[in-house]
């Protein structure tokens, strides 16, 4: 697919995009024809060796680091953020996800409505704050809200293409 061209997203925009995720990951994963065997199948890893709970799980503790920055970068004076911030390999944590699609896809739904309320009541003299990250670099306000859509677009992406390729 081609890359998503993020560099005209606004604020309103970024905050449709993030609440719109819950939705569209649950009908990706869990279509009007339930598949009772939906938990096995999203535990299977495919080829990259991620399965569809790992990355929604993975996804959802991203949009948590992502709106933890939001709010570091309008509070604080001269914030410093995680390196994931800025670094999307790094975006792989190391803990188990939940064990049942339903609970994984609940925790990305907390996630993105907390992201996404973050993004709506940011005042708008904050968006173009600046903020460092650990080991390097900067970045503003919105150019976390404009990689947060991305980042969910990318968790879209990845699984489907898991979906597809466990299912065979």
């Amino acid at each position: 697919m081609a890359a998503l061209d993020l560099s005209h997203l606004t604020p309103p925009d970024a905050v449709a995009a993030l609440r719109s995720y819950p939705r569209r990951f649950r009908s990706l994963i869990r279509p009007l024809a339930d598949d009772e065997d939906i938990d096995e199948i999203a535990h299977r890893a495919g080829r990259d060796g991620r399965s569809v709970v790992q990355v929604v799980s993975d996804l959802t503790r991203t949009f948590v680091l992502l709106e933890h920055a939001l709010q570091q970068i309008a509070v604080d004076d001269d914030p410093v953020l995680h390196p994931a911030v800025l670094e999307r390999g790094s975006r792989h944590w190391e803990t188990e996800p939940p064990g049942s699609v339903d609970e994984a896809l609940t925790l990305l739904a907390d996630a993105a409505d907390a992201l996404a309320e973050r993004t709506a009541t940011l005042p708008a003299k904050a968006w173009q704050r600046t903020a460092r990250v650990a080991g390097g670099g900067s970045v503003t306000a919105l150019e976390v809200a404009r990689d947060a859509v991305g980042a969910g677009r990318d968790g879209l992406d990845d699984v489907e293409r898991i979906m597809r390729e466990v299912r065979g």
